[in-house]
């Protein structure tokens, strides 16, 4: 193989892996809006970003489905690997965010098994179910994204590229800290 069908290749697997972090990204994002909204009745953009994603799900998802592909068919392991991985995105990313903002995105003090309102056990029972997800079908969802055709997986990844890139910028300078988003430390 010639070292452009190579660089063309490494190219498209790096593709497939930044389109699984926006997918994942965005469906952790639905999923924190679907359970405040459930949880309060108020529609709620959650998140440092204003944006429809929450990085920490696209980092967790990413690090899950390339951490626990071998795990597929030991779900015990995948679910135990899930929650401590996971666990620990979410307890590093609490931490960042503190540090950078002096605010708290989220707090599990009262929770059962709550750390410093970090983490809790329902958040790593939450993902150990990602884990075993990851396992099962991270690879599948990479295959897919690697079927596209080139020009519109190259497309897609750098038009939500530019898109994500822009509200992180955003971000940084006025992060997304509204009522019922993040409070003040």
């Amino acid at each position: 193989m010639d070292r452009y069908a190579a660089a063309a290749r490494r190219t498209a697997a790096l593709e497939d892996w930044l389109l699984l972090f926006f997918t994942c990204s965005s469906a952790g994002w639905l999923w924190e809006v679907l359970l405040t909204a459930a949880a309060t009745g108020r529609w709620v953009n959650r998140g440092l970003l204003h944006g429809p994603w929450l990085p920490v799900y696209g980092v967790g998802g990413v690090l899950l489905a390339a951490a626990l592909g071998r795990f597929r068919r030991d779900p015990a392991a995948a679910l135990a690997l899930g929650a401590l991985l996971g666990g620990g995105v979410e307890y590093a990313t609490a931490l960042i965010l503190e540090q950078w903002y002096h605010r708290r995105w989220w707090d599990y003090t009262g929770w059962t098994g709550s750390i410093q309102g970090r983490v809790c056990l329902a958040s790593l029972a939450g993902f150990a179910l990602a884990g075993w997800l990851a396992s099962r079908w991270g690879e599948p969802l990479l295959r897919r994204f690697s079927r596209m055709p080139p020009a519109v997986r190259r497309l897609l990844c750098r038009s939500v590229g530019v898109l994500f890139a822009l509200d992180w910028a955003l971000s940084l300078l006025r992060p997304n800290a509204g009522a019922g988003v993040a409070a003040p430390l």
